[in-house]
């Protein structure tokens, strides 16, 4: 069923994106079931949330914090854990480009909380354990609902995926350093900080996010109803392509990229360890 599954989608794909000229993703291809990887007595609380990949190492967010740790390449289990001081949806996952300190493993860890603060997360994070350095929070009111934080690590910039009169807009922010916390470790955004914003179109229900190079990276909806991963040029706004994944029944998350791989984790409803996680070529 896993592999029949696999097929299914990549056919999708295939299909998809015949229909554009000069498709960003190439065909998908099955990465994992973590399920499989998975020791037989770890229990994962929460479903499957953000998504990022540094180093080799692929970090997956639950909803209220936790986070498993895999060996991407080799396909291994590594660790899991709760992050510290986020109970939150953790809806999207990113790396920065800033080192806590010199022993820090890798550069700070940014969580979206994705519930009533709309705050971003940041984390030093080790494989063994996470603590909290940061709190980032957007202070405009004209936001409504929930939204997303996601590192545009190349550019050193924060981008802010939310709903502005109704419409799916992201806004843009120089990356907040360590030293621009406040006594409280907090850093407070304002609509006069933002260095530029654009329509994101028409989405649904928003999902995880990523910026990478030209491109914006944008999963949504929940099934039963229509699911989907679109890519936008970040400059002009067009949607470069829409592939549809409603018929793969479940629902995408968090998106990371990697040695020229757009990786896509999706989770299963009512089954946190299985956190299926494809792949694309970028071109």
């Amino acid at each position: 069923m896993r592999y029949l599954f696999a097929l299914i989608f990549c056919l999708m794909s295939f299909t998809t994106m015949a229909q554009r000229h000069a498709a960003p993703l190439g065909k998908a291809r099955f990465v994992c079931n973590v399920d499989d990887l998975l020791p037989s007595d770890i229990q994962i609380k929460g479903s499957t949330q953000g998504f990022a990949i540094y180093g080799g190492y692929a970090f997956s967010m639950h909803d209220k914090g936790e986070c498993v740790i895999l060996d991407i390449k080799r396909k291994k289990y590594i660790n899991s854990f709760v992050v510290e001081g986020n109970t939150g949806h953790c809806n999207n996952a990113s790396f920065g480009t800033e080192f806590y300190s010199r022993e820090s493993q890798f550069p700070l860890f940014y969580v979206t909380e994705c519930r009533g603060e709309r705050a971003c997360y940041v984390n030093d994070i080790t494989l063994q354990g996470s603590r909290l350095v940061q709190k980032i929070f957007y202070m405009g009111d004209e936001i409504t609902g929930p939204c997303d934080w996601a590192v545009d690590a190349e550019q050193k910039l924060l981008y802010l995926y939310c709903t502005i009169d109704n419409q799916r807009t992201l806004m843009w922010f120089s990356l907040p350093r360590l030293s621009d916390s406040d006594n409280k470790g907090e850093v407070h955004l304002y609509p006069k900080d933002a260095l530029g914003s654009i329509s994101a179109g028409d989405i649904k229900i928003p999902q995880g996010s990523l910026i990478a190079g030209d491109y914006i990276f944008l999963a949504e909806g929940v099934p039963p109803r229509h699911t989907a991963l679109n890519v936008i040029d970040r400059h002009s706004a067009q949607r470069l392509m829409h592939l549809d994944l409603t018929e793969t029944g479940i629902e995408p998350e968090g998106i990371a990229i990697y040695r020229g791989w757009i990786y896509l984790s999706l989770h299963t409803p009512r089954k946190p360890r299985h956190n299926i996680i494809y792949r694309f070529r970028l071109r």
